[in-house]
């Protein structure tokens, strides 16, 4: 081929193109807009939400972090003296460790708080009897002391006090205890905790006498102080310094106090209580101040390294940041799969836009093919017309996201997809069109070469319809068998997005092929009917259907619509389950509670109005089961009967056989549930197994295979809660607690409770039990949980993600519908035009309408209601629903009305708005025009 030749067709295809162009978007300018405006709706939307879930991710680490309180801290330890010089003090090894801290990890985490403390001891005072412990906190290089004295001095150092080895030797000397003096520390106290104790200065400073064994020592208050910042995290340990508290229960006094050591003091207290007595500790508090997923990370990262170089670094931090990905990895395919399901909507709403324009110009693409156009150049004209629009609307969608959401990373995949899609489609259906105008549809005169070209357009279509329910059904076998894929920062699960909409593909085909079968089953049922609307209907509905992308774009959102809301409630059921079976009672107390006092605690409970019920236990892991087995089981010791009752109370699932372990069983065995993995594991033929409990070993009479899980204990509200680390046991073993001390001659621990009854958190509530860090009690009431676990960010964020997704995809069936309207009015009015001049009326006009809707509305409700409700129990396990609801068994999929209430309404609402788009489009006609003219 000839320069010459190549130069002239390139003239012919693209000749006038901008010309032309420019023309006829003048005339369609109103549908242009349109379509522009929702592109670059679909653009802002799939290029922001992932960068918005990422910047949700920095505030969900940020959340966790602070929700995993200490655990989530640096805490540095002391490491001994490497040329042998003998132990360092207490001052000079905390001290040392706090600037390490600082050293290895600067601005990333807290200033360092030094803690140097004594156990509490029962100090005697003019006024009265409590309990106190010594307390030193500091962070060094502040420069400034966190208290300010307001009544009194300051405490200073003793002067002139005998050594902790001067007083060791008067201790053994025989002549008696006499021989020593009693040592004397300074201190101060808060004007709250003196107020709360009804201990004033007004006298000077007073001398508290602290009692210990052999002898007893004076600890001398000396001022009064306020904290000059309450929120400062030197307090968070000891809430004692800031105010008195209510002792644990079973200490000897009602109230306790932490006394304040300055630093100059800090000697007289270690030679008061000894060396070996004080407790000191370096801790330091992760900064999450404008945090990043990245950086928790790489301080991971870094806090691993220095662990294992340096063995003296100890926190949790590794494993909180691990839980917190494993529940991001779950959010970020539950974007992926929503997100690419509003994308295909509407990408499919742009190709029924682009069939809505290239159908008002059908006689135009006729015309230009009669005077010889080629289709490459009617292609290439639609593609002049829109791809400027689709690369003014990329830009313009990129610099508002970044302009919005600049420091945040995304994937660009799906609105490359879309703006493919909405450059495209213009240009294949014109094209499309414009062979169609030339050509025709050739039918050949022999039947027998009729049949054949039938038979080869049926083989097409079947290969097709093949591919598609074969790439649906690859799709759904390979996200169901992975499982929760991790994925970067803003990435996009592209096999789990394709899953809904290839199984919604292929259920439209499905409806395309049943639909001709059903309509035809109306028309028998119409042509007895009266009247012509019925008639009209079945003949329109006829023709609609063979339409795929209509049927497509409904079934798509019908389904994500359906799949958002059956999430959102089943999120929602699972976020109460798990309440329920890790918290286990309306309140559950975790702690020490064998104590002297804290039987006590529980009989003024089991006492209180309103407490039905109260289950005392306790859990012991790693206990040897059976005999040569090697298997290991968690012994959890429970009041049988009573637990079963506060399970039954709470809506838990019976454990069958919980409360009949309270009855004795044969002599010398103990009765026992065993886990159903456990026996199998050990391979048992009978109903008697050995095994250690506590100190002891005893035989098991086992009564049954349970599904009860060992109890976590207080359940966390940060990101663990939801995910289970750590290497368990082989199974579990639950025994009543009196029928084990009588058989064993043991009395188990006491370190969880169980309270149920009307009355149960308000009974607790009454006991005023002090924070954890003092009275080493941990109270968690159900609802209180359930909403902080529920309203926590990553949840949260999610949640309002599927509701909205499910406003969008409602709106997109509703704009679907009327382009469809819209796209095929005019063949229809030609219909209803001539049905006009034999006394059509526009109530019977309104039923061709509805008719020729009733398939794609139909069929696109029934088949997405299908895949919308099945498809999450498919594929719930890659969905990581678990991860949002928290439920230790594994997450059930809820099925509920209104998903699919919200699409039958949004269907509803698009039929009427269908109907009065065709009422306006068809409004302005004249029955005389029509006599006159002819069909429109």
């Amino acid at each position: 081929m000839s320069t010459t030749t190549t130069a002239a067709r390139a003239r012919a295809t693209t000749g006038d193109a901008l010309l032309v162009t420019r023309r006829r978007a003048a005339q369609d300018k109103g549908l242009l807009i349109g379509s522009a405006v929702l592109l670059l709706a679909s653009l802002i939307m799939t290029l922001a939400v992932p960068r918005l879930l990422e910047r949700t991710a920095d505030r969900a680490v940020q959340e966790s972090i602070v929700a995993a309180g200490d655990d989530a801290d640096l805490l540095a330890r002391a490491m001994p003296d490497p040329y042998g010089e003998g132990p360092k003090d207490p001052v000079t090894l905390s001290y040392e460790s706090a600037g390490w801290l600082r050293y290895q990890f600067g601005d990333v985490t807290h200033p360092p708080v030094v803690t140097i403390s004594s156990a509490y001891t029962v100090m005697r005072t003019p006024t009265g009897s409590f309990a106190a412990d010594l307390v030193h906190v500091a962070t060094p290089g502040a420069g400034t002391d966190p208290v300010r004295w307001v009544v009194g001095t300051a405490p200073a150092a003793v002067p002139d006090q005998p050594d902790e080895a001067d007083e060791a030797d008067d201790a053994d000397d025989p002549s008696g205890a006499e021989a020593a003096d009693p040592l004397t520390v300074q201190v101060g106290l808060s004007t709250a905790a003196a107020a709360a104790l009804g201990i004033t200065l007004a006298d000077g400073p007073m001398t508290m006498r602290r009692d210990e064994p052999g002898g007893y020592d004076h600890v001398v208050v000396t001022g009064l102080y306020e904290p000059v910042d309450p929120t400062s995290p030197v307090w968070a340990d000891h809430p004692g310094l800031l105010g008195a508290l209510t002792s644990a229960p079973g200490a000897p006094v009602e109230m306790r106090v932490s006394v304040y050591v300055p630093f100059e003091a800090v000697p007289d207290m270690v030679g008061v209580v000894g060396e070996r007595a004080v407790r000191s500790a370096a801790r330091a508090a992760v900064r999450t101040d404008g945090m990043t997923v990245d950086d928790a990370h790489a301080l991971v990262t870094d806090v691993l390294r220095t662990s294992a170089t340096t063995g003296r670094l100890q926190t949790g931090l590794p494993g909180v940041v691990e839980a917190f990905d494993a529940g991001m990895a779950a959010a970020r395919a539950q974007v992926s799969l929503v997100l690419a399901g509003v994308a295909t909507t509407a990408a499919l709403c742009l190709v029924l836009t682009a069939s809505l324009l290239t159908e008002r110009r059908r006689t135009y693409f006729a015309a230009e093919r009669a005077r010889g156009a080629s289709i490459a150049s009617v292609a290439v004209r639609a593609l002049v017309e829109s791809v400027p629009v689709v690369l003014l609307a990329g830009v313009l969608a990129t610099a508002a996201v970044l302009v919005w959401l600049p420091d945040q990373r995304g994937s660009a995949l799906l609105a490359v997809a879309v703006a493919l899609v909405a450059a495209g489609a213009p240009a294949v259906l014109a094209a499309r069109t414009a062979a169609q105008a030339a050509n025709g549809r050739r039918v050949p005169a022999d039947r027998r070469d009729r049949a054949a070209q039938q038979a080869r357009r049926g083989a097409r279509r079947l290969v097709v319809e093949g591919v598609v329910v074969t790439l649906a059904v690859a799709a759904l076998i390979a996200v169901t068998g992975r499982g929760v894929v991790p994925l970067e920062s803003g990435e996009i699960d592209p096999l789990l997005a394709a899953a809904p909409v290839l199984l919604a593909s292929a259920a439209a085909l499905v409806v395309v092929r049943v639909s001709p079968a059903v309509v035809r089953a109306a028309a028998r049922w119409a042509g007895r009917s009266r009247g012509l609307a019925a008639p009209l209907a079945v003949a329109r509905a006829h023709g609609a259907t063979s339409a795929v992308v209509p049927l497509l774009t409904v079934t798509v959102a019908v389904a994500l619509v359906v799949l958002s809301g059956t999430v959102v409630q089943t999120v929602r059921t699972g976020q109460r389950l798990a309440a329920d079976e890790l918290v286990g009672a309306p309140v559950r107390i975790d702690g020490a509670l064998d104590a002297a006092g804290g039987a006590e605690l529980l009989d003024r409970l089991r006492e209180a109005p309103g407490v039905t019920t109260v289950a005392t236990g306790s859990q012991v892991g790693k206990r040897a089961f059976g005999e040569r087995t090697g298997l290991r089981a968690t012994l959890v010791v429970v009041d049988a009967a009573e637990l079963d009752a506060v399970r039954r109370a709470q809506g838990l699932p019976e454990v069958a056989g919980l409360a009949a372990l309270a009855e004795p069983g044969p002599a010398g065995t103990v009765p026992a549930l065993v886990g159903g993995d456990l026996l199998a594991k050990a391979g048992t033929e009978g109903t008697e197994e050995v095994m250690t409990a506590l100190n002891a070993t005893i035989r098991l009479d086992v009564r049954g295979a349970t599904e009860l899980r060992a109890d976590a204990g207080a359940p966390p509200l940060d990101t663990r809660a939801a995910v289970r680390f750590g290497r368990p046991d082989d199974g579990i073993v639950v025994v009543d607690r009196q029928v084990l001390a009588d058989v064993a001659a043991q009395e188990a621990s006491v370190d969880r409770v169980w309270l149920a009854g009307p009355g149960a958190v308000a009974a607790v509530a009454a006991e005023k039990i002090a924070p954890p860090a003092s009275s080493g009690l941990v109270v968690t009431t159900r609802d209180g949980w359930y909403q902080a676990w529920s309203r926590s960010t990553l949840p949260s964020a999610l949640t309002a993600t599927f509701l909205a997704a499910t406003g969008v995809l409602a709106g997109l069936s509703v704009l679907a519908l009327v382009l469809v309207v819209v796209a095929t009015a005019r063949e229809r009015g030609r219909t209803l035009s001539a049905l006009r001049t034999l006394g059509l009326d526009g109530r019977t006009a309104r039923w061709a309408t509805l008719g020729e809707l009733a398939p794609l509305v139909l069929g696109g409700l029934l088949g997405g209601c299908v895949i919308g409700l099945g498809l999450p129990a498919l594929i719930g396990g890659s969905l990581g629903l678990r991860r949002l609801t928290g439920e230790p068994r594994g997450t059930t999929i809820d099925v509920t009305w209104w998903p699919i209430g919200v699409a039958v309404a949004a269907l509803l609402v698009a039929l009427v708005a269908a109907v009065a788009v065709e009422r306006a489009v068809r409004r302005r006609d004249r029955l005389g025009e029509v006599l006159r003219v002819g069909e429109r």
